[in-house]
């Protein structure tokens, strides 16, 4: 396939096995797809859409913020939880070392 543009050997790529009919259809689709399609957008249409952009970017930066500051917290009650339960567990073991020791009969 020397010498053939790359898009006429997708082409060929694509329509190998349709009918001559079949491609006919299939080019004339593609040509009214690409009429209808407008080529570059105008300035006024791409107002709106940066207006969106940015108020998306806004509300991306407020979450991400929002985020964050909860993550910060959460390591915070997540440190404070651990640190009760460690406590739990050293008083249960102070209070299961009393009580076998009372069950053995000696005198603390």
């Amino acid at each position: 396939m020397l010498g053939i543009p790359m898009s006429q050997q997708k082409i060929d790529a694509f329509t190998a096995g349709l009918s001559e009919a079949e491609k006919d259809d299939l080019e004339k689709m593609i040509g009214e797809f690409r009429r209808d399609r407008p080529q570059d957008a105008p300035e006024e249409a791409r107002e709106p859409i940066q207006a969106q952009v940015d108020r998306l970017t806004r509300r991306l930066a407020d979450l991400s913020e929002w985020i964050l500051t909860t993550d910060r917290q959460m390591t915070a009650l997540v440190e404070v939880m651990r640190l009760s339960h460690q406590k739990s567990e050293l008083l249960n073991q102070r209070l299961d070392a009393v009580i076998a020791a009372l069950k053995k009969g000696r005198v603390l």
